[in-house]
């Protein structure tokens, strides 16, 4: 232990050295951090335990992305009572970013606790739901962004549209064929993180007939604020449309950009008890900021 200590700590010497005597260098800096998180990761999966309850699971290569052609893994939490009965229908919430619902293993040392927050709404006589997520795929970037974003895409290849459109049509068909959902746009909800922010918001004004609930976590407006509002206009009819909007104070560009899109919303027709919109005292762009967010969004989404 003292060896890795002594190694460890030269290491950081080195790497001080190379900063202060010869400048700040964003590559050394951020090679650092990445190789610093890995080295967390591989010792924290030497000894997790996973931490998914057990009516919350991952089926693998589960179903078909058709516009990709490839399959994917689904996680999926189902209702307690869900076997006992089966005539009882449940509404559906669809996540983005699936991989941070259930299991900190899974989500490599970050989880919403979502399965935990549904389950202990349940045993108080709260509602329940059926959970649905799909896990990022390689190509994040691409794959959560409904349009380019001059910043980062300097192809501006991104398919984010395709990619919604197979959550709206393709996953929620197969979902409503295999499990007993109430599929009505009142009793289905879309919810994601960031990038998965921006596409929940993306998907929810884009497909009334398919969601009528949004959970909206520090949505990346920054890809492009004036398209990403300008979804808002595409809404026939928000006046039934339930969303909650959270990000934490210490991210404050997106905290602005969410307060443009709380305005935006409520001057288009959304009324007011039907947004629930919040900030998290001293909470960044991070994992912890989602799951307090989950744990106030549920069950006012579904109420």
């Amino acid at each position: 232990m003292l060896r890795k200590f002594l190694i460890f700590n030269l290491v950081l010497g080195a790497i001080a050295a190379i900063i202060f005597g010869f400048g700040f260098d964003e590559d050394i800096v951020y090679a650092y951090r990445d190789w610093k998180h890995e080295r967390w990761l591989t010792e924290f999966l030497e000894t997790a335990e996973p931490t998914n309850a057990p009516n919350a699971q991952r089926l693998e290569k589960a179903v078909v992305a058709d516009y990709l052609g490839e399959t994917k893994d689904v996680d999926i939490f189902l209702p307690k009572g869900y076997a006992d009965n089966d005539s009882v229908r449940y509404p559906v919430l669809y996540f983005y970013d699936g991989d941070n619902l259930f299991d900190h293993i899974i989500g490599q040392g970050s989880e919403w606790e979502v399965d935990e927050v549904i389950n202990r709404v349940d045993s108080m006589g709260g509602p329940a739901c059926i959970v649905i997520g799909i896990e990022s795929g390689n190509n994040r970037s691409a794959e959560y962004k409904p349009f380019p974003s001059d910043q980062v895409d300097e192809d501006g290849e991104v398919f984010g549209k395709q990619h919604a459109e197979w959550y709206a049509k393709g996953l929620k068909q197969w979902v409503d064929t295999n499990y007993r959902t109430k599929p009505e746009p009142e009793f289905t909800g879309i919810g994601g993180c960031s990038l998965g922010g921006l596409m929940a918001h993306y998907s929810l004004m884009t497909y009334p007939d398919v969601y009528g609930l949004g959970i909206v976590f520090s949505p990346s407006m920054w890809v492009d604020e004036p398209q990403a509002l300008g979804l808002v206009d595409n809404h026939p009819d928000l006046s039934k449309t339930r969303i909650f909007l959270n990000s934490g104070s210490l991210e404050w560009p997106i905290v602005e950009s969410s307060e443009k899109l709380r305005d935006k919303l409520l001057a288009s027709g959304l009324p007011e008890d039907q947004l629930y919109f919040d900030v998290e005292p001293d909470e960044g762009h991070w994992h912890a900021t989602w799951r307090k967010g989950f744990a106030k969004a549920y069950p006012w989404i579904l109420e």
